[in-house]
């Protein structure tokens, strides 16, 4: 991978200045142009049988990012590029975001900052679902905590764009502890936007208890049964200091039946800022 990043340095006329992913499929470093100006390279590794589906997952995510221009929303910089013929590897720019992703985001959140986080996430999610696209892997590493405050929706590579054929991927597409129960019926096409309601709510949970409503404790089958009926302390019993407008709009959006939760990002939005 190390000769493959500086071909792509070359490509793109910058130079690398540190990784934040390293191993695997999957490179991601901060690069610095001439400028002094600071981007993020992410390079894929298609391997020696040129992967179709990482590379359609590749471009199907720059192709996506390039359609949406959204405070909310990581920006991409640079088109997609091939590396080799069959190709070997891809990589693209997006915009540096500083701060830290909400993997880093400890606990206990107050309410101001509970109720930013969810109306941030629904207006990125918006954004795509405008777009019909629907993100489907709304986990702590995919969202960032800028130094500002503001909080940008990142990494849509499982997404799955509605007027497309979706894509079928080794195991099942989602994070473990973050995925809807609509999750369990994937490949049949059933996730929704209704699924990334569930999914930032699921990450306000996180936030206000430290750990997400329907978390992995390593059993996949115990696990999924959870999922299934989206098993959990309702968020008032785990923190009863918090609002019960907050709390209400939380506990619709993780609502085991999409039908029953808000139906789209600008609904949840609505309901945040209601909140």
């Amino acid at each position: 991978m190390t000769d493959l990043l500086h071909e792509a340095c070359s490509r793109l006329d910058v130079v690398p200045a540190r990784a934040l992913v390293q191993g695997g499929q999957k490179q991601v470093h901060v690069v610095t142009h001439s400028d002094g100006t600071e981007s993020v390279l992410k390079l894929i590794d298609l391997g020696l049988a040129a992967d179709p589906a990482a590379l359609e997952r590749a471009r199907r995510e720059v192709d996506l990012l390039k359609s949406v221009d959204h405070p909310n929303v990581v920006a991409v910089s640079s088109d997609l590029q091939l590396l080799g013929d069959p190709p070997m590897a891809v990589f693209w720019l997006e915009e540096f975001l500083d701060g830290t992703d909400l993997r880093y985001g400890g606990s206990g959140w107050p309410t101001e900052h509970l109720l930013e986080l969810g109306r941030d996430v629904a207006a990125g999610l918006g954004a795509l679902h405008k777009k019909k696209v629907i993100h489907r892997d709304l986990s702590p590493g995919n969202v960032q905590r800028l130094a500002s405050g503001k909080f940008v929706v990142m990494d849509p590579g499982f997404a799955k764009h509605t007027l497309r054929s979706g894509l079928t991927v080794g195991g099942q597409p989602g994070t473990r502890g973050f995925m809807t129960p609509e999750h369990l019926q994937a490949y049949s096409g059933s996730p929704t936007a209704a699924s990334d309601v569930f999914g930032c709510c699921a990450l306000v949970y996180l936030a206000a208890t430290g750990h997400p409503p329907v978390p992995y404790k390593g059993d996949d089958f115990e696990y999924l049964q959870r999922l299934r009926t989206a098993q959990h302390i309702p968020l008032g019993d785990a923190r009863p200091d918090l609002p019960d407008g907050l709390v209400a709009v939380v506990e619709r959006g993780l609502h085991p039946q999409p039908a029953r939760r808000y139906r789209n990002g600008d609904a949840l939005q609505r309901a945040f800022e209601e909140a």
